[in-house]
């Protein structure tokens, strides 16, 4: 019986020696950072080539007869002295109407990451939006990052910051629609975080039916479609 306790003991005694000296079994390893091709595919214009960082994109209604594309204007100019239009919108015509509505040129910021080499947009992959200034002396370009206004009806307006981790409002993604498979979604995270899996918030139409805005029950979804500037 001594015996018996005695190869106890030193059994455990030993123990975590062999184990600090043995690597930890794989299916409890701690992960490492999440390949981005295991998440995130390549979004594509309307050519069919990927959408590249920085460069410039009208987003185009994906839907048939309307024409136009995202703007910015004052929609309350009571509540919202600026000199600077701060409401973004979309603005729209049916196909054929004269003159045809048109949008802004748009140009995407991805999150910086170790993991991100790419210079290409992803799908579900944080990034800033911004309007193109065609003079950047315009006092109003400084203005011109998306963010999401929570003091009324979480509206998307302008007054972002490029590359602040610390805001969530100012980072959206784009993802596939999957409600009727036809062009791409803007949606909210209220998070930063690669490869995880959580509740977002889709981007629609919201107020008058012109402003984008977050839409909680999807019933206002409006897909866009992106066309390389000239």
């Amino acid at each position: 019986m001594k015996t018996q306790i005695f190869l106890l003991v030193l059994s455990i005694s030993i123990l975590p020696l062999a184990i600090s000296h043995s690597s930890l079994p794989p299916l409890i390893r701690l992960p490492t950072k999440p390949d981005l091709n295991d998440f995130f595919t390549n979004i594509l214009d309307t050519a069919g080539n990927p959408v590249v960082a920085g460069a410039k994109y009208y987003a185009i209604p994906a839907l048939i007869g309307v024409e136009g594309g995202i703007s910015v204007t004052n929609l309350n100019t009571t509540t919202n002295p600026s000199a600077c239009p701060t409401d973004v919108v979309i603005n729209v015509t049916l196909a054929g109407n004269q003159p045809p509505a048109v949008g802004l040129p748009l140009t995407f910021y991805p999150l910086k990451d170790e993991a991100y080499t790419a210079d290409v947009i992803l799908s579900q992959y944080p990034l800033n939006v911004a309007f193109d200034s065609p003079d950047p002396s315009d006092p109003c370009a400084k203005e011109n990052v998306w963010k999401v206004n929570h003091h009324d009806e979480a509206t998307i307006v302008t007054g972002g910051v490029i590359g602040k981790e610390d805001d969530l409002d100012n980072w959206f993604r784009i993802q596939n629609n999957n409600f009727n498979g036809k062009g791409y979604l803007f949606n909210w995270w209220p998070s930063l975080c690669l490869g995880c899996r959580i509740g977002y918030f889709n981007i629609g139409t919201v107020s008058d039916g012109y402003q984008l805005g977050i839409n909680f029950n999807d019933e206002s979804l409006y897909p866009f479609e992106f066309v390389k500037a000239e």
